[in-house]
């Protein structure tokens, strides 16, 4: 008879009446009333007892949510193949390009230089050139893109997207695009050709009402935005057939009372084409000490607590919401051999938020990218399966060692959902639940 054992990734709350179990390696969520709970901590507890009728269902049914696992199930070292596999397959390599290093913007809170190259026609037909010969071999290519703010330089989007698009339709290779973009440029001309240039998903940022998104994102010279990139994006879900847009909504101090009021702006959006998540303003600089160290204290010890009650609220409103760290086998894109941040020069830098003097570790040349291979093995050191605390943390298969790019500048890296696991483990389950009840309103009218 098998053996079994209680997973290391099991963590139950109480909520009215119902006990939640969750499990981070399986992703699986149950709700049980508490008599049953209380039934299935008895399991956990002795799971090899000969359990029978009600209980005995109760056990199989831990064994499938992965609650329960073999004896002799490793679970660390199954992770750890899971984010190998991830970070080392190269059959859908993802490229994140930078069109250009200038910005139109002058955010308070800005970790980019805002000045610098754009990408020429030149460098970029020979990235297109690259690119077209890497879609010749791979089921799969992403491109996303960057800035600076990419749209300042929409002539070279348009110029690699056809003619990676024209090489995938030829040797039947899957296409992906998307763009991150301030949505200030992104007028009725530009928008006519997403569909045609399958950009998909589009990340636009909103600092709260306009109030605070104007003091905190404005034009250079300190001009409002957000009326502007509110009708944009409105307009952009009008003109496209299939183009999703992704929320961004930075919270800070000033604006944290009022990102309700901004949620209520987006009501009357087609929500099935929008997924919202929120972040705490990134400090990413030396620049405005001021700033930062009031959002840190405001933040306090325990940030994503804090943060995550928008989470529900946009849920409540029949948004889709977006937890960043529960969509891969690794922590982020950047986490990957199959990923390439390639600059409007064709320098290449391992992620967005390591672009800088300095940072840069390779090249698109006409043989392909060269590589400073001191820096790239660099970059793919840390392994969170060598880091004894990572190996004992309850969330990581949701984390799986956290930022890269902060390990290698002497943090941690940890994500802050990290600090109060069960409450996270709360929040996934509330928007779960909700964006569940919504799906059968839907199907109901």
């Amino acid at each position: 008879m098998n053996k079994y054992k209680k997973s290391k990734y099991n963590v139950s709350f109480e909520e009215d009446n119902k006990v939640i179990f969750v499990n981070y390696l399986t992703r699986a969520i149950a709700t049980v009333d508490k008599e049953k709970a209380e039934m299935i901590k008895e399991i956990l507890r002795e799971p090899n007892r000969e359990w029978k009728e009600e209980y005995k269902k109760l056990k199989d049914d831990l064994i499938y949510g992965g609650y329960l696992v073999n004896k002799y199930f490793d679970e660390l070292q199954h992770l750890k193949m899971l984010n190998y596999i991830s970070r080392y397959d190269t059959s859908s390599p993802v490229f994140t390009i930078l069109s250009t290093l200038q910005c139109n913007f002058d955010c308070v809170y800005c970790y980019e230089s805002k000045e610098g190259p754009s990408m020429t026609q030149e460098t970029a037909q020979e990235i297109s050139d690259y690119l077209c010969e890497i879609a010749t071999k791979k089921r799969k290519i992403s491109i996303g893109w960057f800035g600076g703010e990419p749209l300042v330089n929409f002539d070279v989007i348009k110029l690699i997207n056809r003619n990676v698009i024209e090489t995938c339709d030829k040797y039947h290779t899957d296409f992906v695009s998307s763009i991150s973009t301030n949505g200030y440029l992104l007028d009725e001309d530009k928008a006519k050709y997403f569909d045609e240039l399958d950009i998909k998903n589009v990340q636009i940022t909103f600092d709260g009402p306009p109030q605070y998104h104007n003091k905190y994102r404005p034009l250079k010279g300190g001009k409002g935005t957000f009326e502007t990139i509110y009708n944009n994006t409105k307009r952009l879900l009008e003109m496209t057939k299939e183009t999703h847009i992704s929320l961004r909504v930075n919270v800070g101090v000033e604006n944290y009372d009022k990102i309700p009021e901004l949620l209520e702006m987006f009501d009357d959006f087609p929500k099935e084409r929008i997924r919202i998540y929120f972040r705490w303003i990134f400090q990413a600089s030396e620049d405005n000490r001021e700033f930062y160290a009031k959002l840190h204290e405001f933040k306090g010890l325990n940030s994503f607590k804090k943060i995550s009650k928008f989470y529900i609220e946009a849920a409540k409103k029949g948004f889709k919401v977006f937890f960043p760290i529960l969509t891969q086998n690794r922590y982020c894109e950047y986490d990957s051999v199959s990923s390439t941040v390639i600059g409007p020069k064709g320098e290449i830098y391992p992620c967005t938020v390591a672009i800088a003097k300095g940072a840069v570790f390779g090249k698109v040349t006409k043989n392909g990218i060269e590589y400073e291979k001191e820096k790239y093995l660099y970059w793919h050191k840390p392994d969170a399966f060598e880091d004894e605390e990572c190996k004992n943390c309850k969330i990581l298969p949701i984390c799986m060692g956290g930022c890269r790019n902060a390990r290698l500048q002497g943090s941690k890296g940890c994500p802050e959902e990290k600090r109060d696991v069960e409450h996270f483990a709360k929040v996934w389950y509330f928007t779960k639940t909700l964006e569940n009840k919504c799906k059968i309103c839907e199907v109901e009218k």
